[in-house]
């Protein structure tokens, strides 16, 4: 069996940050933000190995957002590293872009200054962090520092790192088949580790095939809002309702399926818009901004199915039931219902 190469990623910051430490080079001032947590995580254990040294726990200091002051930055920064040539300060979900009290004033002055030997990283995990580009402080953050977003990745460096990660497990895995996992399991890399893992472990042969997945994979709401809008296209009206069913029992919230709902027939549109005008699939693909080749082949043989005028009529259909949700109607789940229903009628 042969290993896999390793591709590197398409993000240039990411790129960047990767070639720095791995020539141990490391800044003084870095944010980390973005969906993708294993690559933040990743990242933020290198950046520890490299400035730990013998000593790591008195080299490393993590402090939440609701724990920061004036007190315990300074506290933090001023005490030089031992054993080592950095210190490394993690900040944990602090409102950056909006400090308050005497940070106000002396945060912009402390990024300006850091001493050579701090490491500074202000790192977002449940909080979203909102870049305001018209502040001074955000201008000192770009000129002193990296500001790196780990967003999640496209198909062309996932599927690299996914044949990697069950090879690691004894297994191959082709670029189709990796495709359709992405597909099916979405492209977080937390998620898909997980995924990887539980297909491994349940595949008794080598070779991962599509089965595999199918049998052993958990599926994202996008993926099985396409197989519900498959259903209905394909005039399968009963199943398109258990799959909805289904949802509801897995606990999603109406609203958020109809959102899935609304966007994938949004898509159809859009794609057959695309087809009438000439485009092809690599064009659609960008267009609809999907992150593999596979989502864009199902909708362009989906949207073969239909009429521009069966489309907008469903454009219509999910606008009345997204104003029925907002209006606190009793049940929501049955509105959904209703939907589906009237997604067959219109397509006779």
């Amino acid at each position: 069996m042969a290993y896999p190469s390793k591709k590197s990623a398409d993000n240039t910051a990411i790129q960047q940050l990767k070639s720095d430490l791995a020539a141990g080079t490391v800044g003084t001032l870095y944010v980390f933000y973005g969906e993708e947590g294993y690559l933040k995580r990743h990242y933020l254990n290198q950046l520890k190995e490299l400035c730990g040294g013998p000593f790591e726990a008195f080299n490393t200091v993590f402090l939440d957002g609701e724990q920061v002051s004036v007190q315990s930055l300074s506290d933090a920064v001023d005490s030089i590293p031992m054993g080592s040539e950095k210190k490394l300060v993690v900040v944990r979900d602090y409102k950056l872009m909006q400090p308050t009290g005497d940070l106000k004033e002396y945060l912009p002055k402390l990024l300006a200054e850091l001493p050579d030997y701090i490491c500074l990283v202000f790192y977002f995990d449940t909080m979203e962090f909102k870049p305001d580009k018209r502040l001074n402080l955000w201008k000192t953050l770009e000129s002193k520092g990296q500001v790196i977003e780990f967003a999640q990745s496209s198909a062309a460096s996932l599927i690299p790192w996914v044949k990697r990660h069950f090879y690691e497990h004894g297994k191959i895995i082709e670029t189709p088949e990796c495709d359709y996992l992405l597909f099916l399991c979405g492209t977080s890399m937390e998620n898909l580790l997980t995924e990887i893992d539980k297909i491994a472990a349940g595949t008794p042969q080598e070779r991962i095939d599509k089965g595999d997945i199918d049998a052993l994979g958990s599926r994202v709401l996008e993926a099985t809002v396409f197989e519900l809008t498959d259903c209905l296209l394909e005039k399968q009206y009963s199943k398109g309702l258990l799959i909805l069913r289904d949802l509801f029992d897995m606990k999603q919230e109406p609203v958020a399926v109809l959102a899935a709902i609304t966007k994938q027939m949004q898509r159809l549109y859009g794609a057959k818009l695309a087809m009438v005008k000439g485009k092809g699939e690599s064009e659609i693909a960008q267009i609809l901004a999907f992150k593999s080749a596979y989502p864009a082949r199902r909708l362009i043989q989906n949207a073969r199915r239909c009429s521009l005028d069966y489309l907008r009529w469903v454009q219509k259909l999910c606008l009345e039931t997204d104003l029925a949700l907002k209006s606190n109607l009793p049940d929501p789940q049955r509105s959904l219902e209703l939907l589906l229903l009237r997604f067959a009628e219109a397509a006779k």
